[in-house]
């Protein structure tokens, strides 16, 4: 190549995405500066994540609470037989660093549901969900659009796929064509008194590693067409393996859908969750004259009382990560009566516990009411603790 008398030799085969930058409209610099989220590190997240690695994505963040297991050898291109017991999110962050060392990749050993805070999400350019239940992808569909992230949902079994694309806040989201069934099923997961059950029979899903492929592929896809600003959402795609037949349906937008909250703007405040408090909020809100309520956006479980014996015991968690077994008395066996909440105000007694105390995740958007104003605080100080490179071997 010549250039103003200066002869520059560029040696394309050293470059890893010379023939990536082939295609015409590719821009290899949107995928070195994106960030995305895999939530989901089974069969169809170890596709995603390896092909987002092979691809050069700037910051993958996986999640993941599970661990590797001699049955995911079969489905699962980034586990080997020596990773038995290990963390699934550390043993792939490892194989995608051997992958491509140009990616920056941070594992986060949790549950999607309840651990990551929003401002994860904020952080995403995109969000893909490679998850077997309808209450994780329930969660994250409304997590992305209060903070209007786009998202791409994968479901598998045996030979048959979906893949799912909603870009909030203007198309059907996940949630918008919800029947009682799917309510139903996630209903199911949790006892009359609202506590999870833990023996709950959920078995495992058949897939081959085929169907992985197609549709983990199929995801990353639809992911690449986003960042480059071609993606179109409120879409589905099936494939049908047995058949080799291939579905796209287009999804009605429910203008009631209860997911379909967007916040406004965000504070970002230099405060952790472990020194953060409600009291502390509101006068950062200047709304702590009695005003003020500090809003939780999930219902918390402060206490257990047992209407039999009488017995009491102090409790802190989201309801979600309460299960029939915290929730049954200890002295007679009885199941107890739960006291919840999902606000507090100035003269609560919550007030001056911290946010991490509380239960809420880290890097969490917490928002203040007064009247029907709302504002929205972000507890920034908590981002070296969740984007940070562990070391995973």
């Amino acid at each position: 190549m010549h250039t103003g008398g200066v002869l520059k030799i560029t040696d394309i085969g050293r470059d890893r995405y010379s023939r990536l930058r082939l295609i015409p409209w590719w821009e290899q610099g949107r995928l070195e500066n994106a960030s995305i989220m895999v939530a989901g590190m089974g069969a169809l997240g170890n596709e995603v994540a390896k092909n987002l690695a092979q691809l050069g994505i700037g910051s993958l963040f996986l999640v993941d609470f599970d661990y590797v297991e001699t049955s995911n050898l079969t489905r699962s291109v980034l586990f080997r037989e020596e990773d038995e017991g290990q963390k699934k999110v550390d043993v792939a962050a490892c194989r995608l660093a051997e992958i491509n060392p140009d990616v920056r990749i941070y594992p986060f050993h949790g549950d999607v549901i309840w651990d990551i805070g929003l401002g994860v999400f904020r952080r995403m350019d995109v969000v893909i969900g490679c998850l077997d239940n309808r209450e994780a992808r329930l969660a994250i569909n409304r997590a992305c659009w209060k903070v209007s992230k786009p998202w791409v949902n994968g479901a598998i079994q045996e030979l048959m796929g979906t893949a799912e694309v909603f870009i909030p806040p203007k198309t059907a989201c996940y949630e918008c064509n919800f029947t009682e069934m799917d309510y139903r099923l996630i209903n199911l997961r949790y006892s009359c008194p609202l506590l999870k059950r833990e023996d709950i029979i959920t078995g495992k899903i058949p897939t081959v590693p085929t169907i992985s492929s197609i549709i983990g592929g199929l995801q990353v896809q639809e992911a690449l067409k986003i960042l480059h600003g071609m993606g179109k959402g409120g879409v589905g795609y099936t494939f049908a393996g047995m058949t080799n037949n291939f579905f796209t349906s287009e999804y009605s937008r429910n203008e009631r859908c209860m997911s379909h909250e967007t916040y406004g703007k965000i504070v970002e405040l230099n405060e952790t969750s472990k020194k953060l408090t409600p009291r502390k909020l509101l006068e950062i809100d200047g709304s702590h004259n009695g005003l003020g309520i500090v809003e939780l956006d999930r219902e918390i479980v402060c206490g257990l009382k047992c209407k039999k014996c009488g017995r009491k015991c102090d409790i802190m968690k989201p309801l979600g990560k309460v299960t029939m077994n915290d929730g049954t008395c200890k002295s007679c066996g009885s199941l107890m009566d739960i006291k919840m909440t999902h606000t507090v105000r100035a003269d609560d007694g919550m007030a001056d516990m911290t946010i991490a105390e509380i239960g809420l995740p880290l890097l969490h958007i917490i928002a203040v009411r007064k009247g029907r104003s709302y504002n929205y605080y972000e507890v920034t100080g908590d981002m070296k603790r969740v984007f940070k490179k562990r070391e995973v071997r």
